[in-house]
């Protein structure tokens, strides 16, 4: 039922979203015959539908045709959503040219509404597909010697399924196995949720060499796709699902708790719940969505790692985010003992673009405190 909720609301949106860019392209490239508004409006309207349909058919069938149909109407919608930017900055133009007089050509307009929404969008492009490496330190209260001063890395939302398969998993691996990591934490949203062809995994994990292991937790599009059908795909890779379970690899308590939708979730309550759990020992904490922070601190976490925000994905929703999470939207936060860590993401959620960061793979040096 949420989801159908979801859908419609997005559908709406979007909607309204073509229609806007519909009424600002007539006006500014003056377009006054009925006959091209109508036009204008048709291809706007095939472009709508277009997203719709695509979204429908590779839900249906995966393959080569339906893949690409799917990214060009992704790349669509996030360029829709640069034509939203380019206007709002047109708009603050005008609003500059009425106090100030500067007196801009209807050109300069068009190329910002146009030219810089293209280019922000293919700049986005590249971001989302190139993932950097962003690298933390992190101090814990009795970390074990045996972790001290070890690398590890955390990879979440990579959403593999029609956009991202063999070949930029396979380079975002090498990225992981180049760092040298102790551990590997994944926290959730490995996979894009829809039922894809997933043939071509071929155990991708089984060639990395972590000498402490990789931890897995779901998330929510794991729970769109099935639990037990991401078991299945990760079936025979040296990947240890956490869920809802604890494991205590010397020293240090490693806990995977499920994403949840359930508004009651008490997260400090399944974090004590796990059996041979102590507030006495160090302890990391894989949580997908970045939320119960203060329930984490009561359990004496002393590092939490979450993704789920991809830092808005494209600007300004970002700012969306930092403000719907209690400005735990992105990045490093510290307090007291307890630390946690928002990861931007691997991968993209609809529009394979990200114009508020980039693709992101997380090191993490420890330190004891």
């Amino acid at each position: 039922m949420m989801q159908l909720i979801f859908f419609s609301v997005y559908v709406l949106i979007l909607l309204l979203g073509h229609a806007v860019f519909w009424f600002v392209f007539v006006k500014m490239f003056q377009i006054a015959t009925l006959k091209w508004q109508v036009i204008i409006a048709l291809i706007i309207f095939l472009l709508f539908v277009n997203t719709i349909l695509a979204s429908y058919l590779i839900h249906k069938w995966d393959n080569v045709a339906t893949r690409y149909y799917y990214m060009i109407a992704g790349f669509w919608i996030g360029l829709l959503a640069n034509f939203g930017v380019t206007m709002f900055f047109v708009l603050l133009i005008k609003l500059a040219d009425m106090i100030f007089g500067f007196n801009p050509s209807l050109l300069f307009y068009k190329i910002i509404f146009l030219g810089v929404a293209i280019l922000l969008s293919m700049i986005g492009l590249y971001k989302a597909m190139v993932p950097k490496i962003t690298s933390y330190e992190v101090l814990i209260k009795d970390l074990p010697d045996k972790w001290n001063n070890k690398v590890v890395v955390q990879i979440s939302d990579v959403h593999l399924g029609p956009v991202y398969r063999e070949k930029s998993f396979a380079r975002l691996l090498n990225k992981v196995q180049d760092l040298n990591p102790e551990a590997v934490f994944i926290t959730g949203d490995l996979f894009d949720g829809m039922e894809s062809d997933f043939s071509w995994l071929r155990h991708p994990f089984s060639k990395m060499q972590v000498p402490s292991g990789i931890y897995y937790s779901f998330g929510n599009h794991d729970l769109y796709l099935g639990f037990n059908r991401v078991v299945q795909l990760l079936k025979d890779n040296p990947v240890k699902i956490l869920d809802n379970k604890m494991a205590l690899i010397d020293g240090l308590q490693i806990i995977g708790v499920n994403y949840s939708f359930n508004k009651d979730f008490d997260l400090e309550a399944a974090i004590l719940k796990q059996v041979g759990y102590t507030k006495d020992k160090p302890s990391i904490l894989l949580f997908h969505e970045p939320k119960n922070i203060e329930f984490a601190k009561k359990a004496e976490i002393d590092l939490q790692l979450s993704g789920h925000t991809h830092n808005g994905q494209i600007w300004p929703f970002n700012h969306v985010a930092k403000w719907s999470y209690k400005g735990y939207g992105y990045g490093l936060f510290s307090d007291g003992d307890f630390s946690l860590i928002v990861n931007g993401g691997a991968g993209t959620w609809g529009p394979p673009i990200r114009t508020s960061g980039q693709s992101e793979i997380v090191k993490i040096i420890l330190k004891k405190k």
